[in-house]
């Protein structure tokens, strides 16, 4: 990965437009003509320079070329566990701009587009997985639903602790179990979902993983 970033990398320290090739061509004769005037070696130098600039306005076109932006097609069809997507994703994520989130790989079904993280894997998983929007949460396809649900409730949680303060869950519940009731008497949800979902203490989160009590009962 390391060695692709390096290769984006150098392909952008080169001018890629034709503009900008233009651009950069035109500076030699320019130079050669600000010689010639300065030594008096009309024509010498602004041919040299014409020259020069004709050169590297191939180099750059033909650089441009041997180094293409997107990754290569043809990626294998491979296996790959959840983990490793979530390992691919995290480092999708580490080399985004800043402002700008992991969600962009998310599509409207909430599958992955495995098609921007193929480099990272070095091919295209074999079956399709999902994340949440609001949690990153990443699910198989038989748990999609889970990425949808999840972030409908999110939303909903979010909404009801804007409007109200707290978080919509019944006093000492030592589980944090969303309050279902609560959201849809406060219009924050229009439908009460089939599964279970809790509230997290990094920052009111929720997930579909019920927290295990400790020792002590708690």
């Amino acid at each position: 990965m390391v060695k692709e970033k390096d290769r984006r990398n150098n392909k952008n320290a080169f001018p890629q437009t034709p503009g900008s090739r233009v651009a950069a061509a035109l500076i030699w004769p320019i130079i050669g003509y600000l010689i010639d005037l300065v030594l008096d070696l009309f024509p010498y130098g602004t041919i040299s320079g014409s020259i020069g600039g004709l050169a590297l306005y191939f180099l750059l076109a033909e650089r441009t070329k041997e180094i293409p932006m997107d990754p290569p097609e043809g990626w294998p069809i491979i296996e790959t566990s959840v983990e490793e997507i979530k390992n691919a994703v995290r480092i999708y994520s580490e080399q985004l701009p800043k402002g700008v989130y992991r969600t962009i790989l998310v599509k409207e079904d909430h599958s992955i587009d495995v098609e921007q993280i193929a480099p990272i894997l070095k091919g295209i998983p074999s079956r399709n997985f999902y994340m949440s929007k609001e949690t990153y949460d990443i699910f198989e396809e038989d748990e999609k639903h889970l990425a949808q649900t999840i972030d409908k409730v999110q939303k909903a949680v979010d909404l009801y602790v804007m409007e109200h303060k707290e978080y919509p869950m019944l006093p000492y519940d030592p589980t944090k179990r969303v309050n279902y009731y609560q959201l849809l008497k406060a219009h924050c949800l229009d439908t009460q979902p089939e599964i279970e979902l809790y509230i997290t203490n990094y920052d009111g989160l929720v997930t579909h993983k019920k927290p295990k009590k400790n020792s002590t009962g708690n």
